[in-house]
């Protein structure tokens, strides 16, 4: 696990190794133990390395072999399989790293190299001969991957930041996909912050020659996975021992380092499995981590204990005053160098630099949800079609009584009397208020994802969010596995992988998705629906089922808590006075043109208590605002 830049300068026949220098070690904090640099003419490659496996500075980066240098950051779990398939066709290796395979497979097989590939990977490889540059991201997106190409400088890095270090980086803002932002909370991954900044695609190449001639071209999407995908007829016995089989396989594999690997334990079913699985096949216990809150409603630390308990592993917990948390928040602006705003950033980051002080990998849950069914949307998406029966008159009629419910009183009598199922209700209920006015399953899905409705955000932006094309899957056979194909083009790269990588990577930890196994994906797609939300609309039916071989029932007949900060409390108190700083910069809603004076309103109507808008729309912005005084 490592972070990687360079680029090409055609304007200049040689790279500037001082800025080639600046660049990598703006990097420092996800590769503290080794940094080098190689240039050929005006070809430069960086690495800063987080050594896990083969820890022999023989295996720092770039690394050359024969017309090849690769930076590459990542692992590819099964790289000793690939190794000897190698071997067996003639090539010979000086190190036992996974880089110096890819390298090796490459030149054996060309880019269909990248498909033999089990893990999460972003490199670069330099042809010294054709003077090509080739850059490649793994499946899903598990690791960043940016790329710059302004005035005849192309530069690549794991992170903007580095960009910033070169003298002729333009910093102009695209913002076309500020909508996306102010809704959800992140850039969509065909988006960026900057006009002349891009994301290499998941699953995608990205070429440039010395003709200055860019190719992009995908080598896998969960869409044909899906698309190709056939209905698994046998009974649920056969399908959820062949699924416990292949889970456990894939998460044996990413155990595969040179240093102590740990597992995140938030108490959910995802994390529980994980540790699970990978308890039963080790006699030593397993180190486990996670951060609990002081605030009940939002904490899961005690249910984790008696998890590590149960299954006999070595647990840590933190619990984090609201001090804590306070003290994460300036720097979530260094972390996330694009804005971001997934408010579970700061117990991420927390529980990844709690998990740091033991080991130097961590294995998660993620990936979990999209796969399994495991959303709440999933489960309302699948009654959207009685919901779009009602005529948009009446929905309409609805959708202005439902301002007459307070969705904190809603929130507060859940808790206490326990009339749901669901966890944070008051949130999962603003969401819904705008799906009474959806057009479609395709809208539907889109607005249960959204803090804040299309109108008020083309109030404030002035920008008309582009309808969504709903025929762009012709088929939805298995919905829920179509819902977790979307969130799997969407969300979770954009979001949760994003999330985990930065938190993590900035204390130099790696962190590892077992779910995320290509095998793992493909089998889950053939799992019919009522196996992953089952007739009593039971998500993770079939998680669940195998997780009850280990622990007790109590543990897992429990709703999904989330991981998510009290951020309506924390913007009402210690933010408030940032808050109305903010509301009071004209060159902040100048820049990013906002209409201040909409957002006034907003604002004093959420401070004085209404509940006309989700909380989190106002932390979106606020982190807007603080991206904004960090690196503008």
């Amino acid at each position: 696990m490592c972070r990687i830049t360079g680029g090409l300068d055609f304007s200049n026949n040689h790279f500037s190794p001082e800025v080639l220098t600046a660049m990598r070690d703006s990097l420092i904090a996800g590769g503290p133990d080794n940094g080098d640099l190689l240039i050929d003419g005006n070809m430069g490659l960086a690495h800063r390395r987080l050594s896990i496996i083969d820890l022999s500075a023989a295996a720092n980066q770039p690394m050359v072999s024969d017309d090849w240098v690769i930076s590459y950051n990542g692992e590819i779990y099964n790289f000793m399989d690939i190794r000897n398939q190698l071997m067996e066709s003639g090539y010979s290796f000086s190190t036992k790293s996974d880089t110096e395979v890819i390298i090796k497979a490459i030149d054996h097989w060309g880019k269909d190299a990248v498909n033999r590939f089990r893990g999460m990977f972003a490199f670069a490889l330099w042809n010294k001969v054709e003077k090509r540059l080739l850059l490649c991201r793994d499946r899903l997106g598990v690791k960043p991957l940016y790329w710059y190409f302004h005035d005849d400088l192309f530069l690549f890095a794991s992170e903007i930041k580095a960009f910033h270090q070169h003298p002729s980086f333009n910093k102009s803002l695209d913002l076309s996909g500020l909508p996306h932002f102010l809704q959800k909370g992140y850039f969509h991954s065909d988006e960026c912050i900057y006009k002349y900044v891009k994301k290499v695609p998941p699953g995608s190449f990205l070429e440039i020659n010395a003709s200055k001639e860019i190719a992009i071209s995908s080598y896998w999407n969960p869409k044909d996975i899906y698309r190709h995908s056939l209905t698994d007829k046998r009974s649920e016995d056969e399908i959820t021992e062949e699924l416990e089989h292949i889970l456990t396989e894939s998460f044996k594999l990413r155990m595969v380092a040179d240093v102590e690997v740990g597992v995140f334990l938030s108490g959910g079913i995802d994390s529980s499995l994980v540790t699970a699985l990978l308890q039963k096949e080790n006699t030593a216990s397993l180190r486990t981590f996670t951060i609990g809150f002081h605030d009940k409603m939002f904490n899961e630390a005690e249910v984790a204990a008696e998890v590590a308990k149960q299954l006999g592993t070595n647990h840590s917990a933190l619990y984090c005053s609201e001090e804590e948390f306070k003290q994460v928040i300036p720097e979530l602006p260094e972390i996330y160098d694009e804005p971001f705003a997934d408010s579970s950033a700061i117990p991420t980051y927390l529980v990844s630099k709690l998990a740091r002080g033991n080991v130097k990998v961590a294995l998660s849950g993620d990936g979990g949800d999209e796969l399994f069914g495991g959303y709440s949307k999933y489960k309302f998406a699948r009654l959207s079609a009685k919901l779009l029966s009602i005529p948009l008159t009446a929905r309409k009629i609805l959708y202005e009584m439902s301002y007459l419910v307070s969705p904190d009183t809603l929130e507060s009598l859940s808790t206490r009397f326990k009339l749901s199922s669901y966890s944070q209700v008051g949130s999962k209920y603003l969401k819904f208020q705008q799906t009474l006015l959806s057009k479609d399953l395709d809208d539907f899905f889109d607005k249960s994802s959204s803090y804040m409705k299309d109108t008020a955000i083309k109030k404030l932006t002035g920008i008309t969010r582009p309808e969504l094309n709903g025929k762009e899957v012709e088929t939805r056979y298995n919905l829920v596995s179509y819902l977790g194909m979307k969130d799997m083009l969407s969300y979770l790269p954009g979001d949760i992988l994003t999330k985990v990588d930065r938190a993590s990577m900035h204390v130099a930890l790696e962190s590892r998705e077992p779910f995320l196994d290509p095998k793992v994906i493909a089998f889950a797609f053939t799992i019919p629906d009522h196996l992953k939300i089952n007739e009593r609309g039971e998500s993770k039916y079939l998680l669940r089922k195998i997780l009850g071989k280990y622990i007790s029932p109590d543990l897992i007949n429990r709703p999904k808590q989330g991981f998510t900060p009290p951020i309506a409390k924390w913007l009402r108190g210690f933010l408030k006075e940032e808050l109305i700083v903010m509301e009071n910069d004209p060159a902040f809603f100048e820049l990013f043109q906002l209409n201040q004076e909409y957002y006034k309103q907003i604002l004093r109507s959420f401070l004085a208590g209404e509940h006309k808008y989700n909380p989190h729309f106002i932390w979106f912005i606020y982190c807007l605002y603080k991206w904004y005084k960090r690196w503008i």
